[in-house]
């Protein structure tokens, strides 16, 4: 007997698992159909499945981004609008600062009492004698359909209704089956916002959004939107309102409203807008967070911070610096007083590439650097022990930053110091009255008066009255548009305490007994540390009319009674103590030199050269490991240097000196030392040069010895091609090689951007400049080889090409860092430039040449010609300026002739002959 293929019997297993659990009477024959009809293989070996329920409904990926960007373009549209507007603050914004995105899917948690309706997707569970899984949603008709089983009208039904409807379905076709149905996707209805909102327009929203979030996908109410009568309107009628006060300030009045496709939420103007400052819980409590920059005026932010524009100065260079300096971190000064400023500073700067800086310049950044942070420390907030008064630097009048016991919140100190009450806006009904303001704005603050409320109203005909409201009367006072209604703050007078400041255990405000001496008080709590300032002690005694009596004390013989310093302690007196520390300078050492991190330490007891080079970090490639210098200073006079054999100092992966105890190899830190590590002369990873133009192999080549000559460099080139003309041959070196603090004495004299090797030629061009013109405007243009001549940074070496590649030791010159070599293309030509009859011309030069033959090609030259001062300007760089006439000119030689007065010429322009000139402004390009 032949056995069937095993493709054959898995359809049959299937088959028979399936009927194992159906109930006797279920068509096996109709679910084969509908499993075929819907695309299922073999025989009807499950239920119908979710997808042969519900259409596909996948959102692609490029979908979902898109709505995304979408979402977030219009949220960024939301905020400037907000921004812009520059309303006042208003009591219930603060419900649509963020703009809230719902989705329509759940989790089947929705309530019992929903309502279902097209579009709304379920989860059917049957479970007994039958056991399917599948999706459903309802129809346009309101339906579902329950494959092979039944349609059961569901639209309009609560969702517990829906349930016992399909139950009974279920139970007429399966005996002893039980249902559950679950929401997993609400229905989503498109509703119109419209009124006065920043975006008004069409959403799609599910259909159990709230008005809220419905409201803050367009937004919320604008400035002139009312937040108190929002309106659902649905077939040209109003269904629905919101009030979003009680909603804000008591959690009440939020309709459960089921919206529809077509409904429309609607915001109209606001009508009855009254202002509320002063001492309300809810308008100070808005007001917490301090104002940002460019939230107050520039008095008012001078007022709260007087120092906060020479902080920035000095944050600004400190950054500055440190970015030359590079990626070392901070000495101590930065670290514990910059605050987090400058470790943002110090962690941005990590990632950028510093400028290779010599030692010179890398002690005077890191003094610069010092000072400006001691600066920076002096400008910060002051400490408990400094009284100094801060001024106004405009009206030179003191400041007073906080208030004496500093309990005053931020709010009140701010009204005081600028004179601008906090305050909110409210929308009120017609029928409300101040006493429902007062309800909304959360009643007064814990720093309000005695219950009493000023109103201020502007009438008809523009005059402004005033009138207190006592709180009995409060709710008989309808207000109008415009009213402010003003709580101010009780006036603070100290009863009978006493207060406890500085360098104490518990600083605060302490009740005073009847004959308590400072030194009772100082005993009963334990106030006295152990490091603070026992020899002298202060009390500042406030009389009612508010001068003030200084007193001062021993702490320690105040603590044994003595009577003389054990003062007697009246109301309101504040006691001040003092830290040890703060008779003491800072003790402080320097590291400086080629580290990890140089800069200034704390000094500590018992500290050795070794810990303080450990804590600098390991020295840099281009340290020199064996010799360093601690300098010691000797009370202003010449420091006491004393040399230190680094080698044995240094710490290793394997080891570290914390052994080495001999004060003479190691010896002991001691307060102000400072310590340096020295570079290599000279020091960098590879040395190269560049040379380009007409050698076989362009290109930048490494120097490999301490006199690697040009003849060299130009023979590992390849040699010259046939095309090259050495005798014009260009050699640059870069003048910032130098030494930088010559670098500094040549920009202090003005010597910077003039190049010595020139002999006249930047003065002879810069009476020349005035040759070009702009084609279209006509106006003069400075020649652009005047300015490439004239750049600081390269310097025109005048070298013999030929002489050097014969062999010849004195032209030959030995190469540095950085140099380049260009090679230009032969060239029969020579140039005439300047007051001649043709200004800018090329010539062929002839064998015998002259230079007043030359000039004779060119024309001549002109009436202000300066022919006193004509020079020839060899190929080689060589200057020629005496009996020009006569001079021999080869290729690649240009006549300069210049202007004796300077006058608005429009010259011929063709520069591009001029080769040597050419190649020199293309190298300082």
């Amino acid at each position: 007997m032949r056995v069937p293929p095993l493709r054959h019997l898995l359809p049959l297993v299937a088959t028979t698992a399936l009927f194992a659990q159906l109930p006797q009477g279920l068509d096996l024959q109709a679910l084969k159909q509908a499993a075929s009809a819907q695309g299922v293989t073999g025989a009807a070996d499950t239920v119908p499945t979710r997808t042969s329920a519900l259409p596909a409904t996948t959102v692609t990926p490029e979908e979902s981004a898109r709505q995304r960007s979408e979402d977030e373009k219009l949220d960024d549209e939301i905020r400037a609008l907000k921004r812009r507007e520059k309303g006042a603050l208003r009591f219930g914004a603060d419900l649509f600062q963020v703009r809230q995105r719902g989705s329509a899917a759940t989790e089947g948690g929705i309530a019992e009492d929903y309502v279902l309706g097209t579009g709304d997707r379920l989860n059917l569970n049957v479970f007994g004698s039958a056991t399917f899984d599948l999706p459903v949603q309802v129809d346009g008709r309101g339906e579902i359909v329950i494959p092979k089983v039944g349609t059961a009208k569901v639209g309009g039904l609560t969702l517990g209704k829906a349930k016992a409807a399909v139950q009974g379905l279920v139970s007429r076709n399966f005996s002893r089956s039980s249902v559950d149905l679950q929401v997993i996707k609400l229905r989503e209805v498109r509703v119109f916002v419209l009124g006065e909102v920043y975006k008004p327009g069409s959403y799609l929203v599910s259909s159990l959004s709230s008005l809220v979030n419905v409201l803050g996908l367009a937004g919320g109410p604008t400035a002139v939107g009312s937040y108190r009568d929002i309106r659902v309107m649905r077939g040209g009628r109003q269904v629905a309102g919101l009030d979003l006060y009680p909603l804000r300030a008591e959690g009440l009045g939020n309709p459960n409203v089921a919206l529809q496709n077509g409904d429309t939420l609607f915001v109209p103007l606001a009508q009855n807008q009254v202002w509320l400052e002063g001492a309300f819980q809810r308008v100070v409590s808005a007001l917490a967070e301090p104002p940002k920059k460019g939230d107050l005026p520039s008095a008012e932010e001078l007022a709260l911070d007087p120092l906060k524009d020479q902080r920035d100065r000095i944050q600004r260079e400190i950054k500055a610096i440190e970015a030359q300096l590079g990626p070392h971190a901070e000495p101590v000064l930065a670290q514990e007083d910059t605050g987090r400023e400058g470790r943002e500073a110090s962690a941005l700067h990590a990632t950028q590439a510093p400028a290779v800086l010599s030692l010179t310049e890398r002690a005077n950044l890191e003094d610069r650097l010092y000072v400006l942070k001691r600066q920076l420390v002096a400008l910060k907030e002051a400490p408990a022990g400094d009284h100094r008064v801060r001024l106004n630097p405009e009206t030179n009048q003191p400041i007073l930053l906080a208030d004496a016991d500093g309990t005053k919140p931020e709010w009140l100190r701010r009204w005081e110091q600028t004179g601008a009450a906090p305050r909110m806006q409210f929308e009120l009904r017609a029928d409300e009255t101040a006493a429902d303001a007062l309800r909304f704005a959360g009643g007064f603050a814990p720093e309000a008066g005695p219950g009493t409320l000023t109103l201020r109203r502007l009438d008809a005909s523009g005059v402004l009255s005033g009138q207190d409201v006592p709180l009995e009367a409060a709710a008989r006072l309808p207000l109008q548009r415009g009213d402010v209604l003003s709580a101010l703050p009780r006036r603070e007078r100290t009863g009978p305490v006493v207060q406890i400041s500085g360098w104490a255990r518990v600083p605060g405000t302490f009740a005073r007994t009847e004959g308590l001496k400072v030194g009772d008080l100082l005993r009963r709590d334990s106030q006295v540390l152990p490091d603070t300032y026992r020899a002298r002690g202060e009390v500042v005694r406030t009389s009612m009319d508010g001068t003030t009596r200084f007193l001062a004390f021993d702490v320690d013989r105040a603590l044994a009674g003595e009577p003389t310093h054990n003062v007697l302690l009246e109301d309101r007196d504040r006691v001040e103590l003092f830290r040890l520390d703060e008779l003491r300078l800072p003790r402080l050492v320097t590291v400086l030199g080629p580290v990890a991190r140089p800069g200034t330490y704390r000094f500590h007891e018992g500290m050795r050269a070794s810990d303080l080079i450990f804590r600098a970090g390991v020295p840099e490639k281009s340290a020199d490991r064996l010799v360093a210098e601690l300098a010691r200073s000797k009370d202003g006079k010449p420091s006491e240097v004393i040399r230190l054999d680094l080698a044995k100092l240094l710490s290793t992966e394997a080891a570290s000196p914390i052994a080495l105890l001999d004060d003479t190899v190691n010896p002991r830190i001691q307060v102000d030392d400072q310590l340096s590590l020295f570079e290599k002369p000279d020091y960098k990873v590879h040395r190269a040069v560049r040379i380009t133009g007409q050698v076989v192999r362009p290109g930048t080549y490494t120097l490999d010895s301490d006199h690697s000559r040009l003849s060299e460099v130009i023979r590992r080139a390849g040699g010259l091609t046939p095309e090259a003309m050495p005798q014009a041959g260009i050699f640059l070196r870069r003048m910032s090689t130098q030494d930088a603090s010559l670098q500094r004495a040549a920009e202090e004299s003005g010597l910077v951007g003039k190049d010595p090797t020139a002999k006249g030629i930047n003065e002879i061009l810069e009476r020349l400049n005035e040759t070009k013109r702009q084609p279209l405007t006509g106006q003069l243009l400075k020649n652009p080889l005047l300015h490439g001549l004239l750049s600081g940074s390269l310097n025109r070496m005048v070298v013999d090409f030929g002489g050097a590649l014969k062999g010849d030791n004195l032209a030959d010159v030995d190469l540095q860092d950085g140099d380049e070599i260009i090679i230009p293309r032969a060239s029969e030509a020579a140039y005439v430039v300047g007051e001649t009859a043709s200004p800018f011309a090329t010539y062929k030069v002839r064998k015998g040449m002259k230079v007043a033959d030359l000039l004779k090609l060119a024309g001549g030259t002109t009436r202000n010609a300066d022919t006193s001062n004509i020079r020839l300007l060899k190929a080689d760089g060589r200057i020629l300026d005496s009996w020009i006439d006569g001079k021999a000119v080869e290729p690649g030689d240009t006549v300069l002739v210049p202007q004796r007065f300077r006058r608005d010429s429009s010259w011929q322009e063709n520069l591009q002959a001029l080769t040597p000139l050419a190649l020199i402004l293309n190298a300082v390009k």
